[in-house]
């Protein structure tokens, strides 16, 4: 085990707010770990050159933080887990599987590994497209259990914390705070591409994954400081969507509302299939709210989006009139990027790795072959392989109590800055998983997951009876409240 130096400065600040700060202060430097997707705070070599990311190691000081004695937050931890019940259930039972699952089933399905490739050499393209060994036991079987422990521990620091108010405002402001950062970070990746600046991004991915610096046709593609640029999509896309649902909500709009425009922004120029993907779906979803819930966006929002929208219209016409080649290459990045992807290489092999999911899935008579036992390109199929129709079924029933599809919280504003930072969770982790659900390697849904769901039951799952779970149209005043 190797600390490197991200890790030492995470020691020195989490050692520093365990013995002088709050639940809330830690939780928010866990918050702003998560931002350094790239970049690793521990080396394993021993596990195949495994590396920590700084969120994951960020939970250990959180984990001191809520369960050393004297603490005296033993009885939030309890609510806490009660509330986490069924991701508690999938993350046990996926880490039993994996352990067993690999020995049990062991030589009985060809897959492609988590990490690593099958064979130095291949013979042809196809070859290497669906390269596969058969079923063993490997260090990732140990890697993506820790990591979903991880996951369950986000979940449950994320509910103990967003249980107060100064918890509930942490979350908020801290992802403003770090989706603006994600975002200037990013355009700074593209517009330093080449200089020193370049380089010292490049010292914070330091993570042992494959970090990719692609273009196309003078393109680059947005990376900030993660591996590559669906990976800094995905974590964009998600706070993107929680930032604009609290300001939709009116939830800290002087913060949430210019973290949104610049993480919008950013996804625009990206040039990664996850975000062209995701926000026509986000954005469809936004429009049958307003269809189906009058009142679920207020009238002052709706023309603050449609004077952004006219100005992209317009910023979109003037480019094609001065520069049509550049909106013509645009364009067709934006169409090899969606419509043409499948067909490409790259979705090819994407498809064959989401089929591995079924295929174990079906050749275990759905047991499932363990977490880290083969790559997927899809959360669902990942999950339903590695860890079969249990821990489907848990997963699924914690992701219906997080988003709580019955509550018209979900859909249309609220009063209560509780219900509406609920609420913008559960979006957002709704989209986090559909973007997991085209792209995700493992079964792990993530510490993003796991802290947008946690919070969102610690905010919504409160007695609120006679507000939330009436089905009627807040009146306009209530809509248009400051709050």
């Amino acid at each position: 085990m190797m600390l490197t130096f991200i890790g030492a400065i995470q020691v020195l600040l989490g050692l520093a707010l365990f013995l002088i700060g709050s639940v809330e202060a830690m939780f928010g430097f866990m918050l702003v770990s998560a931002m350094f997707g790239g970049s690793a705070a521990l080396t394993l070599p021993a596990l195949g050159g495994s590396s920590i990311p700084p969120v994951q190691f960020a939970l250990v000081f959180m984990a001191l933080r809520l369960f050393v004695p004297g603490a005296g937050q033993m009885n939030a931890v309890g609510e806490a887990a009660r509330a986490n019940v069924y991701l508690v259930l999938f993350v046990l039972w996926g880490a039993v599987l994996a352990f067993i699952a690999p020995r049990i089933f062991a030589g009985q399905v060809d897959v492609t590994p988590l990490r690593g490739r099958t064979e130095a050499r291949y013979i042809s393209e196809k070859a290497y497209l669906y390269a596969t060994r058969p079923l063993a036991p490997s260090p990732q079987n140990i890697t993506t259990a820790v990591y979903m422990f991880g996951t369950l521990l986000a979940g449950i620091a994320a509910h103990v914390s967003s249980r107060t108010e100064r918890g509930r405002a942490t979350l908020v402001r801290t992802m403003a705070v770090v989706g603006m950062l994600h975002a200037l970070i990013g355009f700074t990746s593209v517009a330093a591409k080449g200089t020193p600046i370049a380089d010292v991004l490049n010292i914070f991915r330091n993570a042992n994954y494959a970090q990719l610096d692609h273009s196309w046709k003078g393109f680059v593609r947005m990376t900030g400081i993660w591996p590559e640029a669906s990976s800094y999509a995905a974590f964009a896309m998600t706070w993107f969507v929680f930032n604009f649902e609290c300001w939709l909500r009116r939830v800290d709009g002087r913060f949430t509302g210019p973290a949104a425009l610049l993480l919008a922004m950013a996804l625009v120029f990206s040039t990664a299939s996850t975000a062209y993907v995701g926000l026509p779906i986000y954005f469809a979803f936004v429009i049958m709210r307003m269809l189906l819930f009058p009142g679920a966006v207020t009238a002052d929002r709706v023309l603050w989006i449609g004077a952004a929208v006219l100005i992209l219209v317009v910023v979109a016409c003037t480019v094609m009139l001065a520069q049509p080649s550049f909106a013509d290459s645009f364009v067709g990045l934006i169409r090899r990027m969606t419509v043409e992807k499948q067909d490409s290489f790259s979705g090819l092999q994407r498809k064959f790795w989401a089929w591995q999911g079924i295929d174990a899935f079906l050749k275990t008579g759905g047991i499932g072959i363990g977490p880290g036992s083969f790559r997927s390109s899809s959360l669902a199929t990942a999950v339903l392989g590695s860890t079969g129709i249990l821990g489907a079924a848990a997963l699924l029933t914690h992701f219906l109590f997080a988003f709580k599809p019955h509550r018209l919280s979900t859909y249309a504003p609220s009063q209560s800055l509780s219900l509406s930072t609920g609420a913008a969770c559960a979006w957002a982790m709704l989209m986090g998983v559909l973007i997991a659900s085209i792209a995700a390697p493992s079964c792990d849904p993530g510490t993003d997951f796991g802290i947008l769901a946690g919070a969102a039951l610690a905010l919504r799952g409160r007695p609120v009876l006679a507000t939330s779970l009436r089905w009627r149209v807040p009146a306009p005043q209530q809509v248009l409240s400051p709050a």
